[in-house]
């Protein structure tokens, strides 16, 4: 996906949502969903944006799922009322510096805090629409596997946002914790749709 800083600060605010860009490593932290509907696959983006130690405008960006894998929508639901799906939009302050199983990764700060459509058919497709829930909780930004490359979703996300690569999620935690140095440890997320870029 080709995408540049300006482009993203200028859809988050277009959405309504805050972008920063006063201080270096005031990080925006975000996700995009792509438009293509595929189930178990890492065709979304996570990404941050932010100035660098020089001032220079930066933004890395990662492939991703921002959608639960096949496991959560077939097997194994994971709540009564069916897997999250995250709507996009924009959460402030929702995610903390902590751990996800055991590795430090962004862990939910809070309950309440995310919005989600729950999927409960077990039909293996994603529906996106319908009742909004806020009951979600470990609502996550985390990677796959250490040890592994992983090509499917699988059981790695039940409505967390996965970042596919370690290598890739080792550099989006180093520049987390730098801007934690300086920000402190709470952070917000943005989820955009692909659509949103294309006028």
């Amino acid at each position: 996906m080709e995408l540049s800083y300006t482009k993203l600060r200028d859809t988050v605010r277009t959405k309504g949502h805050v972008f920063f860009d006063t201080g270096q490593f005031n990080l925006n932290l975000f996700g995009i969903r792509s438009s293509a509907p595929l189930v178990d696959e890492f065709n979304d983006h996570m990404g941050m944006a932010y100035l660098d130690d020089y001032g220079n405008e930066t933004l890395l960006l990662f492939k991703a799922t921002t959608k639960p894998g096949l496991h959560w929508l077939k097997n194994n639901l994971g709540n009564v009322n069916g897997t999250a799906i995250l709507i996009p939009g924009q959460y402030r302050r929702c995610w903390k510096l902590g751990y996800h199983k055991g590795y430090k990764a962004m862990q939910q700060h809070g309950e309440g805090i995310f919005k989600v459509w729950r999927d409960n058919d077990r039909d293996g497709e994603l529906d996106i629409d319908g009742p909004i829930y806020e009951d979600v909780l470990g609502l996550n930004g985390h990677t796959t596997s250490f040890k592994n490359e992983v090509e499917r979703v699988g059981a790695y996300s039940a409505g967390c946002q996965v970042i596919q690569d370690d290598l890739d999620f080792n550099i989006f935690l180093s520049v987390i914790s730098k801007s934690a140095s300086e920000y402190g440890d709470i952070f917000s997320y943005t989820l955009l749709n692909e659509s949103d870029f294309d006028s």
